[in-house]
């Protein structure tokens, strides 16, 4: 029956072309001489070509079609995709992981189906044609089959005539728009009243090939026979013809479909393309020549199909730290994606005219609560249809929608095992949703930074004994996140299995029990842990940092002063829940104090960030030196202009960057502050109009500073250069489970924290941030500053976009000291001391190597990783040795 309803079906799929389409097919009787399973092979000039090869190709035992995921779950088609049997396969157009796997998976069904007598259409170039000629390249799909099934048989098929139809590339260059072309073409069927629509002319010519005159099956010798094949009689102009006979277009101007480079190759490092030619030459096994260290080089030249393009293409962003979508398709697209400027270049899309709503422009900022689930839930209904949050996935919601959300999550959450629940989320609405849902539920949210790798996420689990971690899919698909000891919780899963009618009866309650809303909410105590972050392993094995409620509102509160912003003001939040700084900045300082907030998922992204700040005018961004430096390296004439604060932390801002964001955001001011993840974060920080550039401002309003000598701990006066020592209610209370020094001291009866940091107070109360006191070395008694060694090679090589381009590190040895300045540019030793030297750095303030790396390691924070920097001096250290 099923059967029957097949043949049908493409009975009528090939009567209903006819009514556009004169299909001639060229040697169809040798089919009916085949027997046992086949696999049809055409060339792929248009989107239609499928329809007309399954409904004129007819074989015994009937065809399955081989169709892309993007095809097979289009609404209108995926009914069909279902009647027709169609084998669906995943696109390999945005970089996934588990699209590769399903792609393995694909072929395996198809091998499998062939051993089972099944017959297959199967395109060898897996994708529609786009220039006048077929281009099979590297593909290996359908060789890795032929080599699998050698009872197959292989028929070829030659489609000419539907090049330069609205369903193919040529009209416009890129990739048709499949529902907007039907509808085009139903409403010129309809307007030619069905038989009066001019015909296009299509030509297929079918063979059936011995395997014996086939080259071979390996993909070097099968693909550029079956191109030559497709080709035969050369390059096929497209062909216009009229929609219909009397309205419509006569001709048609075809655009010229040479490729453009989509990236500015003239910004990209030297050093970034040698880093990527070496890498492309590792991953083949050879060197690359002068001739294909081209730019527009395609990487199908090099051997290079779909499947290892990706694989190619995860690897460098796992190694440069930053990522795209989409697939680079050329060498200079490689260049492009490690220096992180390969966008896709195209129009943003429109900001929701609901984000531009006014929402108390003039009302301060102000918590409501004293633990976080108390204060979000008394934000969300004393501001209900106010916008909160908003980002590219989510679009934007209201505090009313944003409560719903989260309390339909939180019953699902309140069901996991365990106290505390792993979080792995970037910047977004899911994240925040997430974070208040777990809190609704009475979970302790633990932060995991994904950046660490999985030996300190499954260090992080064992910890706090985590069962459960709460993810999207699609993010640990794109970055192949594993979590050894825990399982995920997809976010994708849960909403699939939230009803209507749940999720009505939840928005009913925001208007009609307002007051058992909060009644509800788990009994918290303030001195409680509220979440669990890490610290950034920098310089030592990540330490898990529980702070409480009443750290996390106090210092919230504090910041709120100096921040001095309004509800009318929009924060951009780019930075990584796992973070402090973006924690608090952006996601519990926004949504608990009615600052409306828009997510960008990926803090490399600068082009992307830079268009949201002037798509949706945001007025505040909360950012690292790092990633800002990406914003103005990108940024047009008027892109930041909407931007009045910019709040900076986590490492030093060099003064260079401030003179270029004054030129990017004339309308901004520029607030250093100095804040450390075991003190909420924030512990000082400069205050609009009375900025002091060169420090991080004075201490917040409730936290207190003590500046000690580093060995006596005796207190030092202002001008001096010690440790800073931290108290207040912002300061957590210890690590968990951690057997390491006590964190705290007793200085003058009091308990301080030891931030291992060096600082100097001027008389005003500024503080100046000097450094680590972990990045100092003693020589002959004297402490020598790794920071003050690195600053003005900073200074002189100051970040790009693609991140640091020096890095000073050393230790002490049994024979003295080793100082290595790490650096992507071209550096003697003698030329590196000569820049200390001009400095007015002398003596025991030198260099003693000059290493040059490809790209200076970072942490997903943007700060220079250390510890690989130490890990590689030190193994230096060791191998001069022996």
């Amino acid at each position: 029956m099923c059967r029957f309803l097949r043949t049908l079906f493409w009975s009528l799929i090939a009567l209903l072309a006819r009514f556009r389409y004169r299909v001639r097919v060229v040697n169809a009787e040798k089919l009916r001489e085949l027997r046992g399973p086949t696999l049809v092979m055409p060339n792929h000039p248009a989107y239609i070509d499928p329809l007309l090869v399954m409904g004129h190709i007819r074989l015994r035992g009937g065809l399955r079609p081989v169709v892309t995921s993007s095809m097979y779950r289009k609404p209108l088609l995926y009914p069909m995709m279902r009647l027709a049997g169609a084998l669906e396969v995943p696109d390999l157009t945005e970089h996934s992981r588990d699209a590769r796997e399903q792609t393995l998976q694909m072929i395996e069904a198809i091998v499998d189906g062939v051993h089972g007598g099944g017959s297959f259409l199967i395109y060898p170039s897996g994708h529609t044609q786009r220039t006048e000629r077929e281009e099979i390249g590297a593909t290996r799909a359908v060789s890795e089959i032929l080599q699998r099934c050698p009872e197959a048989n292989v028929v070829l098929v030659r489609t000419r005539g539907a090049w330069g139809s609205m369903f193919s590339r040529a009209q416009t260059g890129r990739m048709p728009d499949l529902g907007r072309c039907a509808l085009r073409a139903a409403g010129w069927l309809i307007a030619g009243l069905l038989f009066f629509v001019p015909k296009r002319e299509v030509t297929m010519t079918v063979e059936a090939i011995d395997r014996d005159d086939l080259p071979g099956l390996d993909r070097e010798r099968l693909n550029p026979f079956l191109e030559a094949w497709y080709n035969a009689g050369g390059p096929e102009p497209p062909t216009f013809v009229p929609y219909h006979c009397f309205l419509g277009p006569r001709e048609f101007q075809y655009p010229d479909l040479a490729a453009a480079s989509r990236v500015d190759l003239d910004k990209i490092r030297p050093a970034t393309i040698a880093a990527v030619n070496a890498f492309l030459e590792e991953h083949l096994g050879r060197s690359l020549s002068d001739e294909e260290k081209r730019a527009d080089a395609p990487l199908d030249q090099f051997g290079v199909d779909s499947l290892e393009r990706m694989e190619i293409a995860l690897a460098l962003e796992d190694r440069f730290g930053f990522r795209s979508d989409r697939v680079a398709e050329t060498l200079g697209e490689l260049w492009a994606l490690a220096d992180g400027r390969l966008t896709d270049g195209g129009a943003v899309a429109p900001i929701p005219e609901t984000w531009k709503r006014p929402s108390g422009t003039g009302e301060p900022l102000e918590v409501l609560g004293e633990t976080l689930a108390e204060a979000f839930v008394r934000r969300a209904l004393r501001n209900a249809d106010d916008v909160a949050a908003a980002d590219p996935i989510s679009g934007v919601l209201t505090y009313r929608r944003l409560l719903v959300g989260a309390r339909l999550m939180a019953r699902r959450f309140a069901k996991l095992p365990g106290d505390a629940v792993g979080v792995i989320l970037p910047a977004s609405v899911a994240a925040d949703l997430v974070f208040f849902a777990l809190h609704m539920a009475g979970k302790l949210p633990v932060m995991l930074n994904w950046t660490t790798g999985p030996a300190n996420l499954a260090h992080a689990v064992e910890k706090l004994r985590i069962r459960r971690v709460v993810a999207s899919r699609r993010l640990i698909d794109r970055l192949g996140i594993e979590v050894r000891g825990a399982d995920y919780v997809f976010l994708e899963d849960l909403r699939s299995g939230i009803g209507k009618i749940e999720a009505l009866r939840a928005l009913a309650g925001t208007y009609l029990l307002a007051g058992r809303l909060l009644r509800s909410l788990p009994e918290a105590d303030p001195d409680a842990p509220a979440v669990v972050l890490f610290t950034s392993g920098s310089e030592s094995k990540p330490k898990a940092v529980p702070l409480t409620h009443r750290n996390l509102i106090a210092n919230l509160r504090d910041s709120l002063v100096v921040l001095q912003a309004t509800r009318g003001d929009a924060m951009l939040g780019f930075l990584p829940p796992f973070h402090s700084f973006g924690l608090l900045g952006n996601v519990i300082a926004t949504l608990l104090s009615g600052l409306r907030v828009v997510h960008h998922p990926d803090p490399t992204d600068a082009v992307g960030l830079v268009r949201a700040v002037a798509g949706y005018g945001t007025t505040i961004l909360v950012t690292t030196p790092t990633f800002l430096s990406y914003m103005a390296n990108v940024a047009g004439p008027d892109d930041l202009h909407s931007l009045r604060i910019i709040v900076t932390g986590a490492e030093k801002c060099p003064a260079a960057l401030f003179d270029r964001m004054h030129e990017a955001a004339p309308n901004a001011t520029i607030l250093e502050g100095y804040g450390i993840t075991e003190c909420s974060p924030v512990v000082s920080g400069n205050r609009p109009g009375a900025v002091r550039l060169g420090t991080v401002g004075p201490p917040l309003d409730h936290v207190e500073l003590c500046v000690v000598d580093p060995e006596t701990y005796e207190p030092l006066p202002p001008g001096a250069t010690g440790m800073l020592l931290v108290r207040g209610p912002s300061v957590f209370g210890g690590y968990l489970d951690y057997d390491g020094p006590d964190p705290f001291v007793e200085v003058d009866g009091r308990r301080w924290y030891v931030t291992g940091d060096l600082v100097q107070r001027d008389d005003d109360g500024y503080v100046h941030f000097r450094g680590r006191l972990k990045r100092f070395l003693k020589v002959g008694g004297e402490m020598v500053s790794l920071p003050a060694l690195e600053e003005p090679f900073a200074a002189q090589y100051p970040p790009t976009d693609a991140g640091p381009r020096v890095g000073v590190e050393g230790v002490e040895t049994p024979d003295g000291r080793w100082i290595v300045l790490f650096t992507t540019e071209d550096l003697t030793l003698a030329k590196a001391n000569a820049v200390l030297a001009q400095a007015g750095l002398r003596g025991v303030m030198r260099i003693d190597e000059v290493v040059r790396l490809d790209a200076i390691p970072v942490l997903g924070t943007g700060k220079t990783d250390y510890k690989v920097l130490r890990r590689h001096v030190v193994e230096r250290v060791q191998g001069a040795a022996k």
